[in-house]
């Protein structure tokens, strides 16, 4: 978590601290190529599909290219991003880059730090990184001297290099050798992506100054010759308990509660509200892609007067203030407060309870009758059935999610067509002139 952390800070500061006082210059083009004999004062912006600096910068680097080739000199920080990238050369201050394959060549020095986000990096042996190493990826190949820390979180890492202090790395569960990583990429021109062993391995010749820290379910592969100067310390990852069948006895309890927690909830508004509860499964039923869509902007809605409603609570007694009369400022805020509580109470029973009853008796609509139901008994009958299929539904993990809120937005949706086509439809119902007898 920390390298994620450092990495995202990194690239932030990155970007905001790019000094706007010096002269930049933009290229642009298929390819462009800066050679050895130029130099260029300030920074140096580069869009392109192939990137080639063999020159001397002075100043940063800033690049957005399908492939990079850097063998010249940065005197500033390099950023990066494209496809492939090869370091070489020297750069005065950290470098950032983000790519499906890096490789940083023998005889680069960087002065500073290097942040990557990469499926594979590679830094080969006789590379000089003064600074850190910070990096998220795939996998990662390690040759080299890295003065400092090293900060990764990947699959799987091979360390055959020098490192100055720390090594903290977490690596994933995955154990198995995967096939050759350049059967996926095959048009890659200037990185070779090599074949890294799952989990951690320290080669014989590696050298790490400080303490080994390592996230891992496997062991850490330490080969003869290898120094370690600091401690060694491995956490590893817990692994879930598994059910045994008191575990599923309490879980089929608390599932067999939760549908009569939401049976006695929806029996409940059946008994205070048949009308609109028969109205709005009817909608459902008839009107399913409008009543979902209207639940898109109903859900919405409802949010908005929430807010409407709490504002009643500082507009209401101002107003009564304005007008100076004893006793209804105090009166209004009592009021505006009742209203506020009584809304944010039905707005969330609709939203725990609510829309699952209405989708339960939806389910057990299209189930007992094509017609539709307005007594209370029937519409409990078809409450009780819909109600576990919508159980069982919610507990399925890749369907409790669409569930709840396919059920919110028809549940709104429905009962807000029915209260327009009731509001409207009576309207017009009035405003219609009555057939003259024959």
């Amino acid at each position: 978590m920390r390298c994620f952390l450092f990495l995202l800070l990194a690239c932030v500061l990155s970007f905001a601290l790019v000094d706007s006082a010096v002269a930049a210059e933009f290229l642009t083009g298929k390819e462009v190529t800066i050679a050895a004999d130029e130099t260029w004062e300030g920074d140096v912006y580069i869009c392109a599909q192939s990137a080639k600096v063999e020159g001397t910068i002075n100043g940063d680097l800033v690049v957005y290219a399908q492939s990079l080739h850097v063998s010249g000199t940065v005197e500033g920080g390099l950023i990066a991003a494209g496809q492939e990238i090869l370091l070489e050369g020297t750069y005065g201050r950290s470098s950032r880059i983000a790519c499906q394959a890096a490789k940083v060549g023998a005889g680069t020095q960087m002065q500073r730090d290097l942040v990557a986000a990469c499926y594979s990096l590679e830094v080969e042996k006789g590379t000089a990184i003064d600074g850190d190493l910070v990096y998220a990826g795939y996998q990662a190949m390690l040759g080299g001297t890295i003065k400092e820390d090293v900060w990764a979180a990947v699959n799987r890492a091979e360390v055959m290099g020098k490192i100055g202090r720390e090594l903290s790395i977490t690596t994933d569960s995955n154990q198995q050798p995967g096939p050759p990583p350049n059967q996926f990429w095959q048009n890659l021109k200037l990185v070779n992506i090599p074949m890294v062993s799952p989990g951690l391995t320290i080669h014989e010749d590696a050298t790490i100054g400080g303490k080994l820290t390592y996230h891992s379910p496997s062991e850490v592969t330490i080969e003869d010759g290898a120094k370690v100067t600091g401690p060694i310390e491995w956490i590893e990852p817990e692994r879930p308990a598994k059910q045994g069948p008191k575990d599923k006895t309490n879980y089929f309890w608390g599932q067999l509660k939760r549908y009569v927690t939401l049976l006695v909830m929806g029996i409940l508004m059946v008994l205070c509200c048949p009308a609109t509860c028969g109205g709005t499964v009817d909608q459902i039923v008839q009107r399913p892609i409008v009543s979902f869509l209207a639940g898109i902007l109903a859900v919405p809605l409802s949010i908005i007067a929430l807010g409407v409603a709490a504002g009643l609570i500082v507009m209401v007694p101002m107003a009564f203030g304005w007008l100076t009369l004893d006793g209804l400022a105090a009166a209004g805020a009592y009021i505006a407060a009742f209203a506020m509580v009584l809304y944010v109470g039905s707005l969330g029973y609709f939203f725990v309870f609510g829309a699952a009853a209405v989708t339960s008796i939806t389910l057990g609509r299209i189930v007992f009758s094509d017609h539709p139901i307005t007594s209370r008994g029937r519409l409990i009958l078809s409450l009780a059935f819909g109600l576990v299929f919508y159980v069982v539904l919610t507990c399925v993990p890749y369907l409790r999610v669409g569930v709840f809120v396919a059920a919110i937005l028809f549940a709104f949706g429905g009962i807000f067509v029915w209260m327009m086509r009731g509001l409207f439809g009576s309207s017009s119902e009035k405003a219609a002139p009555a057939p003259k007898a024959s």
